[in-house]
């Protein structure tokens, strides 16, 4: 064999085995990339289970929190019955309509009162948080004063303060212009009026209660500032948890649901803002020791002037009535009050414990007295058997005889849950009113009608805001 056939026979054999090689290594190589692909198979298919499991977690929880919100809003509204007649009965026998009562009754009548009130309070802040949790309450924003809606909380808690020995002093930091941004006015009045009754709830007497407000371009801030004891800094944060005291002991000394605070806070989150609490280091002089708590309110909002502060809703209250009131009511407790409160404020009352008997009392009447109608307003109750509020309502507005009687319905729900009975009805007073609010409702409803002929609509009132 020549040299050159040699060098050639090792160029070939060189060749070869430099293929093989690459073969082993490209073999090596497709088994290892199938075994991570196998790998990533499995990761992937444990990752499908995984995320199957979790979704059916989710479902059970969601079944779970659904039917616990369903349970809480059921006995809650169950609840509202049996209060509208344990509160009325209590304020006729408290007036002495039944005949005086000696001291010890009088205390205990005060105590029975009381501890109803406070049971009514539980509901309403029990049911605020779930509607706002489930979306069922949302925001009705409109341009409104952050300092019309202060002072508004302030006249409004002045009364409990002044009780307590406590001041309240309002300050604003900012311009006329600044003060106006878009939020629903009856929320944001609900967050200051429960931070001030926090916040007097817990200051010694003799000291001030301060609500300052300030503003700049891009943000709106209000503080509630009291000199009481403090809450510790581990607590800063979960006081706005449900049920949630500084002391266990503060819910049966201080009085309180405990919800308060979750309520604020869920109203502020739903206008895009924050609140929270700092202990008054800011706020202490270098010689003092700091004492109580700020709560401070930041939302955004965007200046524009020449805006007005939003109109009250509320209309006094006639001292003596006028005018025949048809009650409508299954629950005859509940008629047996309104119609004794209806008499002592000078109102004709008729009753009816269906629909049915609405209808047929209304047009009975109407017939008698052509052309305007005897009854001067019904009071309906919304959830009936039978012919349910609604429908009797929307046969009531259907008859010429009838559609012109104002309709005030009476209702566990709020009226934002029941928007289209709210556009046929003139008032709306959510069950466990009071005495006063029901009053002014039928005493605006007949002065917003008187003369008129026609239906005159209007915003409707919760009657929590009373309570």
């Amino acid at each position: 064999m020549s040299q050159q056939e040699s060098i050639l026979l090792g160029f070939f054999l060189t060749c070869i085995v430099v293929l093989v090689a690459i073969a082993l290594w490209l073999d090596r190589k497709v088994r290892r990339q199938d075994h991570d692909i196998d790998g990533l198979s499995e990761a992937l298919k444990r990752s499908r289970i995984h995320a199957e499991e979790q979704k059916h977690r989710l479902a059970e929880r969601s079944d779970l929190d659904q039917a616990k919100d369903e349970f809480i809003s059921t006995v809650s509204h169950e609840l509202r019955t049996p209060l509208t007649s344990i509160r009325g009965a209590l304020g006729l026998l408290s007036s002495g309509l039944l005949g005086n009562v000696d001291t010890r009754a009088q205390n205990l009548l005060r105590i029975a009162s009381s501890n109803t009130e406070r049971l009514i309070r539980l509901i309403n802040d029990i049911l605020d948080l779930e509607r706002m949790e489930s979306g069922r309450a949302p925001v009705n924003l409109r341009r409104c004063s952050i300092y019309d809606l202060a002072r508004e909380a302030v006249d409004t808690m002045n009364a409990l303060a002044d009780a307590s020995s406590i001041r309240l002093e309002l300050n604003s930091y900012a311009a006329h212009d600044a003060n106006y941004f878009d939020a629903d006015p009856d929320r944001i009045l609900q967050v200051l009026t429960n931070l001030l009754s926090n916040a007097i709830k817990f200051s010694p007497i003799n000291t001030t209660v301060s609500v300052q407000i300030d503003a700049n371009i891009e943000a709106l801030s209000v503080k509630v500032i009291d000199r009481g004891r403090g809450i510790p800094a581990d607590k800063l944060e979960s006081i706005f948890d449900r049920f949630q005291q500084v002391e266990s002991s503060d819910a049966s000394k201080k009085g309180g649901t405990g919800l308060d605070l979750a309520i604020c806070r869920s109203i502020i989150q739903q206008h895009g803002g924050m609140i929270w609490a700092q202990p008054n280091h800011d706020w202490a002089k270098p010689d003092q020791i700091a004492q109580g708590t700020t709560f401070c309110v930041q939302f955004s909002r965007s200046v524009r002037a020449g805006d007005t502060a939003r109109p009250n809703l509320m209309s006094p209250m006639t001292k003596h009535g006028e005018g025949l009131i048809l009650v409508c009511d299954d629950d005859a407790g509940i008629r047996t009050v309104i119609c004794e409160q209806l008499r002592r404020h000078g109102y004709d009352v008729i009753e009816a414990g269906s629909g049915e008997e609405v209808i047929a009392l209304a047009h009975e009447k109407a017939m008698r007295n052509v052309p305007a109608p005897a009854i001067s307003a019904i009071l309906l109750d919304h959830y009936l058997p039978g012919l349910t509020g609604w429908e009797t309502l929307r046969q009531l507005r259907s008859s010429p005889a009838t559609a012109s009687i104002p309709v005030i319905v009476l209702s566990v729900s709020s009226p934002t849950e029941r928007p289209l009975m709210v556009g046929e009805a003139q008032g709306w007073v959510q069950k466990p009113f009071n005495e006063s609010l029901l009053l002014g409702e039928i005493a605006r409803v007949l002065k917003s009608n008187a003369g008129t002929g026609t239906i005159t609509q209007h915003n409707p009132i919760d009657s929590r805001l009373t309570v």
